[in-house]
C-alpha cells in the first residue's frame, strides 16, 4: 500500500517507438533490466510504452534505428511542468490569497451603538488608544475581552454595560449607560381603572382601596383601585392608586394560510469578506458560513487577460421556508400564524390562554380562519381624581 502510494509520485514517461521487429526492441529493453510500466500497440511497427524517467537515458543509448518520441510525463515530472506552465496564475493567486488574509483580518468599520454622542465619542477614542480603529488588524477574543474590561473600570462610574461583537470586517460595540437617578417622583392622587373590557384574573394594589375583585366583570373605565379612602362613606384622605391588574379579555382574529408555503426571509447578520474569483468559482478564508445567504459581490481587482480577480462580498444571513402543507397541518399553521399576529399588538408579558375556531373555509390555494382569543392581559391605566373640596360651616 505503502509503495503504490510512493510510485503514483514516481517520475515517468510516456514514449512512442517506431520501426521494424518491435518485439525484438521490447527484448532488448527487458535485457537491459528497463521495467515496462504498461504497453499499448498502435499499429505492427508502433507501440507506446510507460518507464520511469531513470530509464529514458539508456533507451535513448541503446535506439539504435528505432525513433523514439516523448509524449507525456507523470508523477513529480508532471507536477513540476504544470507548476512552471502556471507559475504566474500560482504567483497571483498566492499574492491574491495573503492579500485576501490581510483584508479579512483588517477592520473596515467601528459602530457604537448609543443614543448619546459623548458615549460614542468617548467610547472610540477609548477603543483607538488600545489599537482598535480603521484599517488596523482585528484583536482576537481574549484581547477584546481584556480591553472591554479595563474600559469598564476605568468608566465604571459611567458606563454599565458594554460588548464588543465581530461581523466580518466590522466591530459592533453596545454600550450601556450608568443612570444615578436620585429624584423622587411625585405622583398626583389617582383611580387605577381598566384600559379595556374583561373579567378579572387578579389585582395587586400597594395602595389605594381595591373595588373590584377576581371574577369581577370590568368595562373600560371602570375604577378597580380608588384613591379615595373612605370611612362611612366619606372620604379621609386621597393618594395615588398604585397596583397591577390582570384580566380575560377577548380578541378575533382573521388569518390566510397557503397550502404551499414559500419565504425567504433576511435575519440580522450579515457580514464582508473578500475572495478571489478564478472563472467562475470563488475561493476564501470563510469561517462560520452561513447555510443560506443573499451575496453582493464588488470586484475590487480584475485582470482582462487571466480569469481571475480579487472580489469584495456582503453577506446576508437569510432563513428560506419552502414547504407543502395537508388540511390537517395547514390549520396548526394557520393558528400559530394567528397567534403571532395577535402577540405584536398585545404587552410582553399578555398570556393567550385560550381560542376557538369561529369559522373555517377551504379554497384552492389556501385556508381562511376566524379565531377567537381569549388572553390574560394587564388592563392597568390610571385617571387623576378631583381633590376634595373642603367646606367648613360657620356656628
Amino acid at each position: 500500500m505503502k509503495n503504490s502510494f510512493i510510485n503514483r509520485f514516481k517520475s515517468k514517461k510516456k514514449i512512442n517507438i517506431k520501426g521494424k521487429n518491435i518485439e525484438r526492441f521490447i527484448k532488448r529493453l527487458i535485457k537491459n533490466n528497463i521495467e515496462i510500466i504498461s504497453l499499448e500497440k498502435i499499429k505492427y511497427d508502433e507501440i507506446n510504452i510507460i518507464i520511469y524517467k531513470k530509464d529514458l537515458e539508456i533507451i535513448e543509448e541503446i535506439k539504435t534505428i528505432y525513433e523514439v518520441d516523448l509524449i507525456k510525463s507523470y508523477g513529480l515530472d508532471k507536477i513540476k511542468n504544470t507548476l512552471l506552465k502556471n507559475k504566474y496564475i500560482l504567483l497571483f493567486i498566492v499574492i491574491g490569497m495573503i492579500i485576501i488574509y490581510f483584508l479579512s483580518n483588517m477592520i473596515f468599520s467601528i459602530e457604537v451603538v448609543h443614543s448619546s454622542k459623548e458615549i460614542r465619542t468617548l467610547i472610540k477614542k477609548e477603543l483607538k488608544e488600545y489599537g482598535i480603529d480603521k484599517y488596523k488588524l482585528k484583536k482576537n477574543y481574549h484581547e477584546l475581552e481584556d480591553i472591554k474590561e479595563q474600559i469598564l473600570n476605568k468608566y465604571n462610574n459611567k458606563i454599565e454595560w458594554m460588548e464588543i461583537e465581530e461581523y466580518g470586517t466590522k466591530y459592533r460595540i453596545r454600550v450601556e449607560e450608568r443612570i444615578v437617578n436620585n429624584k423622587k417622583n411625585t405622583l398626583y392622587n389617582r383611580d387605577l381603572i381598566a384600559k379595556k373590557n374583561g373579567i378579572i384574573i387578579s389585582v395587586e394594589a400597594s395602595n389605594g382601596e381595591i373595588i373590584k375583585n377576581k371574577n369581577d366583570y370590568v368595562s373600560k373605565g371602570d375604577v378597580i383601585v380608588s384613591g379615595n379612602l373612605s370611612l362611612n362613606e366619606e372620604i379621609k384622605k386621597q393618594v395615588p392608586a398604585k397596583g397591577k391588574v390582570y384580566a380575560e379579555v377577548w380578541y378575533t382574529v382573521k388569518v390566510k394560510h397557503p397550502y404551499h408555503y414559500k419565504k425567504i426571509t433576511k435575519t440580522n447578520k450579515s457580514k464582508t469578506i473578500y475572495s478571489i474569483k478564478f472563472i467562475n468559482k470563488y475561493y476564501n478564508f470563510e469561517l462560520n458560513r452561513y447555510k443560506n445567504k443573499i451575496i453582493k459581490n464588488k470586484t475590487l481587482i480584475k485582470n482582462n487577460y487571466i480569469p481571475i480577480g480579487i472580489i469584495k462580498q456582503k453577506q446576508y444571513e437569510i432563513i428560506k421556508i419552502d414547504k407543502t402543507y395537508n388540511k390537517k397541518d395547514v390549520i396548526k399553521a394557520a393558528i400559530n400564524k394567528a397567534k403571532n399576529k395577535l402577540l405584536k399588538k398585545l404587552n410582553n408579558d399578555s398570556v393567550i390562554l385560550d381560542y376557538y375556531i369561529l369559522d373555517k373555509i377551504y379554497n384552492k390555494k389556501n385556508i381562511e380562519l376566524n379565531i377567537f382569543f381569549t388572553v390574560k392581559e394587564n388592563i392597568t391605566d390610571y385617571r387623576k381624581i378631583n381633590p376634595i373640596i373642603d367646606t367648613k360651616l360657620d356656628e
